[in-house]
């Protein structure tokens, strides 16, 4: 099998350009500096310049198919991610039509976001992959624009939207902070009711992915990537801490105090001209009270579910960022 994996220098690219190469795939990977390949190094993936990559398509014989992982995660404003997340996943799906492309590929998988569909209306309910979006920031927005976008195609190429949750695992830099927290005896959450969060170790995600690409019924659907059971994000910070050997205390932080460190992140970003972690629209998807997700569809449709509890998944976790300096 030939597929391109598009962001695989990243956390979750990574993770899944090595799955498909221990299943004996050919993959290809563009990046925009192939002399940074980051955990690209140690594995036999064909790398090919982002610049060229359309020249690359045209002229490449045929792909089986397509992981569209790349995207943007920060950015100043709404037109830096609609022209990442969006316009160019519309380049890639035309480059995909062109020369018979369309008539040799099996299926265009488009990962989208948890954040696409918006947090849960009520203190816990699952949101359903048939529920309409809400998203709550300009990141879910570009990521529902481009599902829009994706589903144009849908009579010309086999396409399949799937949609993490918040995702972890070894090379992720996101919820290393609170891993980070744990060895100083605390984990800071914010005040008032426990939020609940859907969640998803890296591993059972992309082994969700290549199901997800591999099943005939998720042709043309939309599914959730999540664990069965949500977690309190109190919690699961403080599991963080108890498989480190650590005796941590939950601090709250309030939602004013964490709006003004928000406000704070925007202004010094737009001074450097690059968005901080924690800013203003992160502050807006942290205070709602859950995000949680079913992944009951994609256990129907293509018997897949997360194998990985989520102390094992900690723990793993742990164990890579010790290993690799990280903590």
């Amino acid at each position: 099998m030939r597929v391109l994996v598009t962001g695989a220098t990243g956390f979750i690219g990574s993770h899944m350009a090595e799955l498909l190469i221990d299943k004996g795939w050919e993959v290809i990977c563009p990046v925009r500096n192939p002399a940074s390949l980051g955990h690209l190094k140690h594995i036999s993936v064909k790398i090919v310049s982002i610049h060229m990559l359309e020249s690359f398509i045209a002229d490449s014989p045929h792909f089986d198919y397509v992981i569209h992982l790349a995207g943007a995660t920060r950015a100043i404003d709404y037109p830096s991610y609609h022209s990442v997340n969006a316009e160019w996943t519309r380049s890639l799906l035309e480059w995909f039509l062109r020369k018979g492309k369309r008539n040799s590929l099996k299926r265009f998988v488009f990962i989208s976001s948890q954040a696409a569909a918006g947090p849960s209306l009520d203190k816990g309910s699952y949101i359903l992959e048939s529920d309409p979006p809400h998203p709550v920031s300009l990141y879910g927005r570009s990521k529902l624009e481009a599902e829009k976008i994706v589903r144009t195609f849908r009579d010309e190429l086999p396409i399949t939207i799937l949609r993490p949750p918040t995702v972890f695992g070894p090379r992720d830099k996101d919820v290393l902070g609170v891993f980070k927290c744990a060895r100083f005896h605390f984990v800071p959450c914010i005040a008032g009711p426990d939020r609940l969060v859907s969640i998803i170790y890296v591993e059972d995600l992309v082994d969700g992915i290549l199901k997800a690409t591999l099943s005939p019924v998720s042709q043309g659907e939309t599914y959730f990537i999540a664990n069965p059971i949500p977690v309190v994000w109190r919690v699961f910070a403080l599991q963080v801490a108890e498989v480190l050997g650590f005796k941590a205390a939950a601090v709250p932080i309030p939602l004013t105090i964490m709006k003004l460190f928000a406000g704070a992140g925007d202004l010094i970003g737009n001074i450097r001209k690059s968005p901080t972690f924690f800013r203003l629209e992160k502050y807006h998807e942290m205070k709602q009270i859950a995000w949680v997700c079913s992944a009951e569809k994609a256990r129907e449709d293509f018997q897949w579910t997360a194998s990985t509890s989520i102390i094992q998944a900690i723990e793993k976790t742990a164990k890579w960022y010790k290993e690799n300096g990280w903590l």
